[in-house]
């Protein structure tokens, strides 16, 4: 299969913290091996406790600390709580992550770009492997929603799965006027896609700080390294 010229993916640091205080020592220790940052703060402890103006205050905090950096936030979990923190996030975050799962996804994104805010549209599937063809067929239904990104994580069992993930990542990149997105093979055996989605089209890649978020992640340090290595 023929593939596009080589195009680097930014870097996008996930944390999942169990508290304010690490998630900022993470930003401090491997904020400057990343182009973007996303907090996942439904890991983050006594989160329920915020009112929105004294998260608001928090993430303001947050996002500063990332300055030079694209930062997204988001909350997974019960959908009603999620939707919350998705909306006090709105007008702060560059990017609110919105699973695609989500019954308020739609009006979610619609709210976030009434306020200013863009939004990356996921759809995690941690049950199954997907095909080629469900990898780009699933990426064209997200495509009718008005998200400014796309984004699909599926785990792989073994090399031809990774490679299945990013051939349909490759057959969306074809198609006139996509989206930008990112497409992840989760699991050591999808390790490669970290590093060479861009080959197919993807305009991102995730890495962890010094405690992995998903099965297979470099820390963004790592993967700064092979990525420099990789796109030299």
């Amino acid at each position: 299969m023929k593939k596009t010229v080589k195009k680097r993916p930014e870097i996008c640091l996930l944390l999942n913290c169990r508290t304010i205080e690490e998630l900022k020592t993470e930003i401090s220790s491997f904020g400057s091996d990343c182009q973007a940052i996303e907090w996942c703060a439904d890991g983050t402890m006594g989160m329920e406790a915020y009112s929105q103006e004294e998260f608001s205050q928090m993430l303001k905090l947050i996002k500063a600390m990332c300055r030079g950096k694209t930062f997204i936030f988001e909350y997974l979990g019960e959908e009603k709580e999620a939707s919350k923190f998705l909306r006090y996030a709105m007008g702060i975050a560059d990017y609110i992550d919105v699973d695609w799962k989500n019954s308020q996804a739609k009006q979610l994104i619609k709210e976030a770009r009434r306020r200013h805010t863009k939004t990356m549209l996921t759809w995690h599937e941690m049950e199954r492997i997907l095909t080629k063809e469900e990898i780009a067929t699933e990426l064209i239904k997200m495509e009718k929603y008005p998200a400014d990104m796309l984004a699909v994580a599926s785990f792989a069992n073994t090399e031809e799965d990774a490679y299945a993930i990013l051939e349909g990542a490759y057959a969306y990149n074809t198609l006139q006027g996509h989206k930008p997105f990112l497409v992840v093979a989760m699991g050591e055996e999808g390790q490669a896609s970290r590093i060479c989605g861009g080959d197919f089209g993807c305009v991102m890649t995730y890495a962890c700080g010094s405690k992995a978020t998903a099965p297979g992640q470099f820390n963004a340090r790592d993967l700064k390294r092979y990525m420099d290595i990789y796109y030299k």
